[in-house]
């Protein structure tokens, strides 16, 4: 049996307090009643830059912002540890460098009350939190996925529906067209009923588009070419009072689309652009290499090609950012629009394999990007 006063005792503490000190997965310091850092172990230097001789005589403030010190950050840490004799808590920190880090905080009153001491236990959590962030990122991307998934489906099988009683009245016009009745009133009627046939068929097709029914041709395309393919047509949807940059990163991967429905979805979104801005302002066509969260997947990351519009119209709010791509969705008046041009956008991002997502653009107005994921050659 080990007594308090066994030599063998007093060996095993030491080796553990030598252990301590050499710790370095955690930052562990002692604090005195004035916040100043008088003992630390080797784990400084791992979680914030510092030596311990550098360390040992500074201020626990130096180890927070200049704002959060401002504040008085460290000194509420403190002050709590001292009143309630153990704490913890999460909160930012800063390195010798000046990076920011998230950093748990254990604090536990080890002193006298004539001789306040601070024992404080750091651990950098900066992997974790952004693990965290990550799976509740996925989780948002999945649950709105889900969403939409949801409404396409059903926007799948009412446009269908939709279709075959179009075929029948357009089938039904054409029969009555042929028997060439002398009566200019009737052919008028026919000639506006037509038109709004081939109009239903239109929004038929949107529909389909949004509810991923359209049958797509992907082939494994270069975005430079695609976009300098098409640029004049695009210079020319945007008129001589919107000024079009192009800003695309090089050497980007090819990825799988189809070629003209891409070329539709941008047509699209440089047209609301041009309509936010009432005809004059700026946009920009970019694109660029970015690694995401793959949208349906478990958290897991992959590279994407993103091709954004942005613009420096007023942009979109916040709000109504969730709802923007589901069907009949506007925010134009009535008669302007159907609300159908995003979700299409939307419904081709995802048919392809990726994904659209609304954002902020540099010039200060809506920017939106569709993302593809890269193709890999097959060999």
């Amino acid at each position: 049996m080990i007594t308090m006063a066994d030599p063998q005792l007093a060996v095993t503490e030491g080796a553990l307090a030598q252990g301590v000190m050499q710790l370095r997965s955690c930052a562990i310091l002692g604090l005195d009643g004035d916040g100043q850092i008088n003992a630390c172990n080797a784990g400084v230097e791992a979680i914030f830059g510092y030596s311990r001789d550098e360390l040992c005589g500074k201020g626990f403030a130096c180890l927070f912002s200049a704002a959060d010190a401002g504040r008085g950050a460290d000194r509420q840490v403190l002050e709590r540890a001292l009143e309630q004799n153990f704490e913890e808590m999460g909160l930012p920190m800063v390195r010798k460098d000046g990076t920011r880090f998230r950093a748990t905080l254990m604090l536990e009153q080890v002193g006298t009350a004539q001789q306040p001491q601070v024992l404080v236990v750091v651990r950098d959590i900066s992997e974790y939190f952004q693990t965290q962030k990550r799976v509740r990122e996925a989780q948002e991307i999945a649950l709105r996925a889900q969403r939409l998934d949801a409404v396409g489906k059903l926007t799948l099988g009412l446009s269908h529906d939709f279709n075959n009683l179009l075929s029948v009245i357009g089938n039904s016009l054409d029969m009555l067209a042929a028997r060439r009745t002398g009566d200019e009133s009737a052919r008028r009627i026919m000639d506006i009923a037509h038109r709004a046939v081939e109009r239903g068929t239109q929004l038929t097709r949107q529909m389909l588009a949004f509810g991923r029914g359209q049958t797509l041709v992907p082939q494994r395309s270069h975005v430079h070419d695609l976009v300098y393919g098409s640029l004049e047509l695009y210079r020319r949807v945007c008129g001589q009072t919107i000024q079009l940059g192009v800003e695309l990163e090089k050497d980007l991967p090819p990825i799988s689309v189809d070629v003209g429905q891409l070329e539709a979805a941008l047509l699209n979104l440089l047209s609301n652009s041009r309509d936010a801005m009432h005809g004059v302002g700026k946009v920009v066509l970019e694109a660029r290499k970015q690694t995401m969260l793959v949208p349906n997947g478990h958290g897991e990351e992959a590279p994407f090609v993103c091709i954004t519009v942005g613009d420096s119209g007023p942009g979109i709010q916040a709000e109504i950012q969730d709802s923007v791509f589901e069907p009949f969705f506007t925010t134009k008046g009535v008669g302007d629009g159907s609300g159908l041009g995003l979700s299409q956008v939307y419904g081709f991002a995802a048919q392809s394999g990726g994904t659209a997502i609304i954002g902020t653009s540099a010039l200060g107005g809506a920017a939106i990007s569709l993302c593809f994921p890269v193709a890999y050659a097959t060999a």
